[in-house]
């Protein structure tokens, strides 16, 4: 929660200085709704993305310089999920979900010059960009006692355990991002624009889903750091486990570690970093000759 509240308070503060520098200009405020989706090691194949996405939203500010660039603040929030379950994999049956909140910076140019009154260039453009991203995320799952847990927090791969096992440090929630986008956007007034976004993520981490290429703990060890680690690193127990057998959760954890002997094997055998991204539809209004605490001007399109 500290995180997101910094989130908020780090936009506010992009947006205040961006309005104050950029008096008398055109400035473009929107909003956007979409899907996010995710990519990474519970995902088997790509295409198969919707498995993955959840419902996004975006609020963006832009100022455009001329016809072709523009520079944009940005705020987005998506939900990413992912299940072994989903695809058939049943020797994890892991799971996880993560909100992602998002502030960032970036610049677009228009591949075709775009005017919203059709003088100087055309009212539609497809256009391209990149910039710079700061994210929060924080991957939790449900247990078989129905408990919500966040993942990072106990340390699914060991990463609290003492140091001599060779085990992974504790990874950070909030991240840099580096935004890769293509759109379309079309002037169904001069002041009113629609369009349609791909915004594709790259990030420096590979614990998105709270999985990486680690190698599986030692149970015990996992055991006596945290009880919901040692249920959570490997699921698959979950598929045989029969409560009406009245055997603990933990010794059935146990058996199923024993008999298929993980400790000599890695959790997942995808070494690349995990990523993320936005599809979305927006709406946005034009501010020509913006003025802040003055008078809003509207006349001739002018960059």
């Amino acid at each position: 929660m500290k995180q997101i509240t910094q989130l908020f308070r780090t936009t506010g503060i992009l947006i205040l200085f961006f309005i104050q520098s950029m008096q008398g200009q055109t400035l473009e405020l929107g909003v956007g709704g979409g899907l996010s989706a995710y990519n990474g090691d519970i995902l088997p194949e790509t295409l198969r993305f919707p498995k993955t996405s959840g419902f996004a939203g975006q609020v963006q500010l832009s100022y455009h310089f001329n016809e072709r660039i523009r520079a944009q603040l940005f705020y987005n929030r998506g939900r990413l999920m992912g299940a072994d379950k989903d695809f058939n994999t049943v020797d994890r049956n892991l799971s996880f979900v993560t909100n992602i909140n998002e502030v960032g910076v970036r610049g677009f140019f228009n591949i075709i010059s775009f005017d919203p009154y059709g003088l100087t260039g055309k009212p539609y453009t497809a256009y391209v960009g990149g910039g710079v991203s700061v994210y929060h995320f924080n991957p939790f799952t449900t247990n078989f006692q129905g408990q919500k847990i966040y993942l990072q927090k106990i340390g699914t791969a060991g990463q609290y355990l003492d140091g001599d096992g060779d085990y992974p440090d504790p990874y950070n929630l909030t991240q840099l991002g580096i935004p890769i986008t293509g759109g379309i956007s079309y002037a169904v007034t001069p002041q009113i624009v629609l369009g349609l976004e791909v915004d594709y993520r790259m990030i420096f981490t590979d614990y998105l889903d709270d999985l990486a290429n680690d190698r599986y703990p030692n149970f015990d060890d996992l055991l006596l750091s945290n009880d919901q680690a040692a249920l959570l690193t490997n699921r698959a127990w979950e598929a045989q486990y029969d409560p009406s057998l009245c055997l603990n959760p933990l010794d059935a954890a146990r058996m199923h570690y024993q008999n298929r002997n993980l400790s000599s094997g890695y959790r997942s055998v995808g070494t690349k970093n995990d990523v993320f991204g936005f599809i979305m539809f927006k709406i946005s209004y034009l501010i020509e000759d913006f003025s802040f605490g003055g008078k809003t001007k509207f006349g001739c399109y002018q960059f």
